[in-house]
């Protein structure tokens, strides 16, 4: 999956997707949704790069527990047959926000 294919999908959940992060300017208000490329295992052999997959990660923020945005989000991924882990949700006592984490 490259990143026109991962920024599409998400922006069919009908909340704010970026890259990586939101500009200031911008002013997203959760829920939204920042997804990023992990360094990828790569398959090299003889000198050079075989196979190179992309990996994301994708940041779910929100102001609340969100039990029915997560589940969308992980039926969107079941049936487009994009393995996932889920990784443990972060509250964020300064910004007073919940960051949960998939990656794909």
């Amino acid at each position: 999956m490259e990143h026109k294919e991962i920024y599409d999908l998400l922006k069919t959940l009908g909340i704010p997707v970026a890259y990586n992060h939101f500009d200031v300017s911008q002013n997203a208000v959760p829920p939204f949704i920042a997804y990023r490329e992990n360094t990828p295992d790569t398959f090299k052999a003889d000198g050079r790069t075989y196979y190179r997959p992309y990996e994301f990660e994708i940041e779910l923020v929100t102001e609340k527990k969100d039990v029915a945005l997560e589940k969308t989000i992980e039926e969107l991924l079941n049936t487009n047959n994009i393995p996932y882990d889920k990784s443990d949700e972060v509250w964020d006592e300064a910004e007073k926000i919940f960051h949960n984490f998939y990656e794909i």
